[in-house]
């Protein structure tokens, strides 16, 4: 089974048609699918150098430096900025976009609710979608939402209470960057913590192992191969999961996104045939109850 756990539904991107098309080519069986929320943009050429010099302070003895780098990608009026360019953040992404699709494509896609509890009331946002099929997880961005973790107490109760993983993209302060905050005081919490837990990577890597429920997925150009190699090794293929981050990054021939890239660095691992197939979807089949 082959489970992409992290793909961001925008069909201005990518459209419909395409996405089912790469599925039917990699064989993947099941997209869970995020709503969109920042305008288009490409990470390739200048940007894809940018990338990779900003992930090299983060793994390198300049981790601070790296994460002042990172954090300059939001400015203060909440746009994502990139080589001089800004693109507007959603504040309230529309889970309707993937209640569409779900809709649609029941057999195809899964859906993340996504919450921002800086901005709504985050319980009444899970409460409204959870009852529904195909809904597996809950996902927030404290990063580019710009809010401390400590706000996220109520959501992920009832994370607990409905059996929901949560999905985290962290930021690179500390209060919105805090990756023990949740797990220390909600340890049933099931949390996955996004794109191998950037900007914190080895030091999340090292609590992570002691932690029962915490799990970091493989996604994006936040991460290399080297350093996805890196990841599994440091957590352990059991608590590692693919997904790519899609339509971001990794353009194939035609310019859009190329779903069998991550595919092929996992592919290449060196782990046994049962641990990739636990990464590539097992596992998170299990997190997500499927």
């Amino acid at each position: 089974m082959i489970i992409d756990m992290h793909y961001h539904l925008d069909e201005r991107m990518e459209t419909m048609d395409r996405l089912l098309d790469q599925m039917a080519e990699f064989q993947i069986d099941k997209i869970a699918l995020i709503a969109p929320m920042v305008d288009p943009f490409h990470v390739e050429g200048v940007a894809e150098k940018l990338a990779r010099f900003v992930r090299n302070l983060l793994t390198g003895f300049c981790q601070p430096l790296g994460k002042v780098a990172y954090e300059s990608t939001v400015t203060k009026s909440g746009q994502f900025s990139i080589l001089g360019k800004t693109y507007d953040i959603d504040r309230l992404p529309d889970n309707e976009v993937v209640a569409g699709a779900l809709a649609a494509h029941p057999d195809k896609f899964l859906g993340w609710i996504f919450i921002n509890p800086a901005d709504e009331n985050s319980v009444a946002v899970i409460e409204k979608y959870a009852s529904f099929p195909g809904w597996i997880g809950v996902k927030c961005h404290p990063f580019w939402h710009q809010y401390p973790v400590s706000i996220l107490d109520d959501a992920a109760a009832l994370c607990v209470e409905k059996d929901l993983p949560l999905l985290i993209h962290l930021g690179g302060k500390k209060d919105n960057g805090d990756y023990q905050y949740l797990p220390d005081k909600h340890p049933d919490l099931k949390i996955i913590y996004a794109h191998a837990g950037v900007p914190h990577y080895q030091k999340l890597w090292d609590d992570a192992k002691r932690r029962k429920n915490v799990y970091i997925d493989l996604s994006s150009p936040y991460l290399d191969e080297p350093l996805r190699r890196a990841a599994v090794d440091a957590v352990g293929p059991g608590k590692c999961l693919y997904g790519t981050d899609g339509p971001f990054g990794y353009p194939a021939e035609d310019h859009l996104y190329d779903h069998g890239a991550i595919m092929a660095e996992i592919d290449r691992l060196p782990v046994s045939t049962r641990q990739k197939e636990g990464i590539m979807g097992t596992t998170f089949a299990g997190l997500a109850k499927l």
